[in-house]
């Protein structure tokens, strides 16, 4: 489409805009009108100072926390959904379902102008279809629960107006009919086309509908879309439960403002029973085919609550409806009218920053401690700086005992904290004074954490006091980590939510590998992806390598005459260290040419070696923690590096083994094992100690083949960090580019994701 065709178009699109606008605006109008013609011959005039100011106030605070909770749930199911935070969407968006349903028949037409504006602001038909539904389903369970109590617990608090009872009844059974056709549908497809069927060719022969089949197709579509956002609901309970809280809240609020305006001039009655009238009334109007009810909700407010003589009842009325009614659509006015202006908008641009790039990174650990992730963050400050002149720091909570100035990039120290049984220290989970100057003097350009924990959160703090874009790396299960530790499901459950949260804050998230990006999207990540590979530090050409496997050779015993397996790692048994040893134990039950060396420690360590004696395995060794070129030495005096580990994302060790010619054996459809294709590069076995030991015997059984794969893991999993951080720099130059400029609100953009 040319430009001029692209002019046009948005022209149409803001003249229909005004169009709306002025028709929604004769609407409200002409009720207003028609509503006070109505009442005023009856209505007293009154005096300012018989007002009770109090109870407005507390009503205006209802709507406001109506507002707000209704926010809170867009702002959650956006991030949810999409992976970002984006407030001002989230806003707009339950603003304008509100004023459309105001301005449409049966007060519920706004999911479709939800649909278009999210659509418009950049998001995917998947997100822009769902979330308008959840948010409307979540609306209707609030109101069925609240409704249920009331008939249960209040039912004779209408026994004076019975048509209002019968009514209202009838009003629940329409409300539950959607949220209980799409549950049945959710988990009984098949019976729920067939009643469609059953009814389409009633209604067929009674010619109210001609094409019976395009109606069921239309209805199971549309119940489909409604399935669908159910399923996203359903995927994350935790979610489910605080959009449903959140709900109740709202509606809570809404529902309570009668009573306050009541009060306000000078009515009677208790909170509970205004309230549980106010719910029937509801309930009796849901299905008057005015705009936002309106006309029949005044009515009935004035049927039910016409033996308060006392007082202003057509004031408490007009105060109520402006809250209720007109407020929703002075707000959506304000917003529906933004959209017909400019049609593009821009943040406030950092300013081009001269010289290298400025990157602040946040770690929760690091050195002297070693494990993938420091190993990662080290890579990212030696060659950013390296190669690009970079000007890198790493945040991080300070050690005892390590010199940091001798690396080679800037280290900021966050006072630790001690917690007892702890056997390191927690980073200080503030954003400090002395964190802040130092930002504001640094001017970074990019922010890029490394946990999801403290020094996350305080990254994202900083990113938005300081306008930098923040990107998180994914690295660690952190469902099975909680678990290990706390032995509680529920507990890992939360922990995982948060995390999730987390990066959905994030300009930009990052996965080490392509099977830990689907983790996190399991944990219930909806957002875009970016894959970025470990690499590895390549060896000094000056390094003999021969020599330093035969000074490990020398220095841990490891026997010459033997097939040498080998594990290096954490000392902990979510690695499946008990599977190494069970495998070692069956092995040596087949012969006696096998030996395991075991190179680590751990919290788990003391446990493992107690196993390792009960099992009585005699060719095992443990060499303890080893680091440096004296690693390369063990890796070289190993013929395999046996590595079964389900929870491991993309490991260090394993691309440090093949670039000493050492190929890994992993687990079939682990993470670990996705550089591997079984028997190119590596292998893979079944997650049990038969088929792990009769996979080494296999491998060790061909020694040319195995020469082979030896050589094609040493040519294809290892990649220097060299290249990995010239992606890394690019992908950082593009969070930056994105961060800089706001989403077009009439552009269509579709939202990537990186499977």
């Amino acid at each position: 489409m040319d430009n001029t065709n692209i002019k046009n178009t948005k022209k149409k699109q803001r003249l229909w805009l005004v169009i709306v606008l002025v028709i929604n605006l004769l609407v409200v109008g002409y009720i207003a009108i028609d509503e006070y013609k109505k009442q005023s011959e009856s209505a007293s005039f009154i005096n300012f100072s018989d007002v009770k100011l109090w109870y407005l106030g507390i009503g205006l605070a209802c709507f406001a926390a109506a507002v707000f909770v209704m926010y809170l749930g867009y702002k959650k199911m956006l991030m949810v959904a999409t992976g970002k935070n984006d407030p001002k969407g989230a806003f707009e968006c339950a603003m304008i379902g509100k004023y459309y349903d105001n301005v449409t028949p049966l007060g519920a037409g706004g999911q479709p102008f939800q649909m278009l504006y999210l659509k418009q602001r950049g998001y995917s038909n998947g997100a822009s279809g769902s979330i308008p539904i959840i948010g409307f389903l979540s609306q209707q369970f609030a109101f069925l629960i609240i409704a249920l109590v009331v008939f249960i617990a209040n039912r004779n608090i209408v026994d004076s107006v019975t048509l209002v009872r019968v009514q209202a009844y009838v009003g629940f059974l329409c409300y539950a009919f959607v949220p209980a056709a799409i549950v049945f549908f959710a988990f009984f497809p098949k019976p729920f086309v067939a009643f469609l069927n059953a009814i389409a060719k009633f209604l067929n022969k009674i010619r109210i509908i001609k094409d019976k089949e395009k109606a069921v197709n239309n209805i199971t579509r549309v119940m489909n879309d409604y399935v669908s956002s159910f399923k996203i609901i359903n995927k994350r309970p935790h979610f489910t439960l605080l959009l449903l809280f959140l709900s109740i809240i709202y509606q809570t609020a809404i529902l309570s403002i009668p009573y306050f305006m009541l009060k306000a001039f000078g009515g009677t009655g208790s909170w509970w029973d205004i309230f549980s009238l106010v719910v029937y009334i509801y309930a009796a109007i849901t299905i008057i085919p005015s705009p936002g009810n309106s006309g029949a909700a005044e009515g009935y407010f004035y049927a039910v609550f016409s033996q308060l003589k006392e007082g202003f009842l057509f004031w408490a009325v007009i105060a109520w409806r402006f809250m209720v009614y007109y407020l929703w659509i002075i707000i959506g006015i304000f917003i529906t009218a933004k959209s017909t202006m400019k049609n593009k908008k821009h943040l406030k641009k950092r300013p081009p920053q001269e010289g290298p790039l400025k990157v602040a990174i946040f770690v929760d650990l690091y050195l002297p401690r070693v494990d993938g992730v420091i190993k990662t963050v080290n890579a990212y400050g030696k060659y950013i700086n390296k190669m690009y002149n970079g000007n890198v720091t790493v945040i991080c909570p300070r050690e005892k005992g390590f010199d940091y100035s001798q690396l080679p990039y800037e280290m900021f120290l966050i006072d630790p904290v001690k917690v007892p049984g702890w056997d390191y220290s927690f980073p200080w989970p503030f954003v400090t004074k002395k964190l802040k100057k130092y930002f504001k003097e640094k001017n970074f350009d990019i922010i890029h954490c490394h946990s999801p924990f403290i020094t996350g959160r305080i990254a994202i703090k900083l990113g938005k006091i300081f306008n930098i874009p923040v990107v998180s790396t994914f690295h660690s299960k952190f469902y099975d980590d909680t678990v290990s530790i706390t032995h509680s499901k529920l507990l890992a459950k939360f922990v995982v939510n948060n995390v999730v949260d987390h990066f959905c804050k994030c300009d930009m998230v990052w996965s080490c590998s392509y099977s830990t990006a689907n983790t996190l999207r399991q944990y219930g990540y909806n957002g875009e992806i970016h894959v970025m590979n470990n690499g590895i530090e390549p060896l000094d050409p000056s390094i003999d390598v021969e020599q330093l496997k035969k000074d490990a050779i020398e220095k841990y015993g490891i026997p010459e005459d033997k097939k040498i397996l080998l594990f290096t790692g954490q000392l902990i048994w979510h690695k499946n260290l008990k599977l190494i040893l069970d495998t070692m134990k069956k092995l040596e039950g087949i012969s006696d040419e096998y030996f395991l060396i075991i190179a680590g420690q751990g919290y788990h360590e003391k446990e493992i070696l107690k196993y390792a004696n009960s099992l009585k395995v005699k060719n095992v060794k443990f060499i303890g923690e080893v680091n440096g070129p004296e690693l390369y030495g063990v890796y070289s005096a190993a013929d395999l590096f046996f590595f079964p580990s389900m929870y491991d994302n993309a490991p260090l060790v394993v691309r440090e083994a093949a670039l000493m010619g050492v190929p890994s054996l992993m687990t079939k459809g682990s993470n670990a094992a996705e550089v591997v294709e079984d028997g190119e590069n590596g292998y893979v076995a079944e997650l049990d100690e038969t088929s792990m030991a009769n996979r080494i015997v296999e491998i060790f059984s061909d020694p040319e083949k195995k020469a082979l794969v030896d050589q094609k893991a040493k040519e294809t999993i290892p990649e220097p960090w060299s290249d990995i951080v010239e992606r890394v720099i690019a992908t950082y130059r593009k969070a930056m580019d994105v961060n800089t400029e706001e989403v077009t609100e009439t552009e269509e953009t579709e939202t990537k994701v990186t499977e």
